[in-house]
């Protein structure tokens, strides 16, 4: 039987994203490095936070909206929305059928 590459808590793909080598030293759900810069910068007008996004994860990382892929659930044999960090690929949660993530009304955190 075939097994899912993606696992929840992990990295997907495992051998990272953004041309970026991303580490989890500290196994599934945990923080992933790099992580992102914080503080602001004096020198300019524009406050500087790369932690200042809407929506966080467990790696860490702060964005404004969460990267969806679709992928195959070989457990339940049905399509599966991976709901995922944009910067890492850590896998935050699944939403089965993949179809159920397209619907606004049943996930309305979700932006599409």
């Amino acid at each position: 039987m075939a097994q899912n590459a993606w696992t929840i808590g992990r990295l997907y793909p495992p051998e990272g994203l953004h041309g970026i080598k991303w580490s989890q030293p500290g196994g599934p759900n945990s923080i992933v490095y790099p992580q992102q810069q914080t503080g602001v910068d004096y020198f300019s007008t524009q406050p500087f936070s790369e932690l200042s996004g809407q929506w966080s994860s467990p790696c860490g990382h702060f964005s404004n909206t969460p990267w969806i892929q679709r992928e195959w659930d070989y457990n339940t044999n049905m399509s599966v929305a991976l709901v995922q960090c944009p910067l890492c690929g850590l896998v935050v949660y699944t939403i089965e059928p993949f179809e159920d993530a397209l619907n606004t009304v049943m996930q309305p955190q979700l932006p599409l």
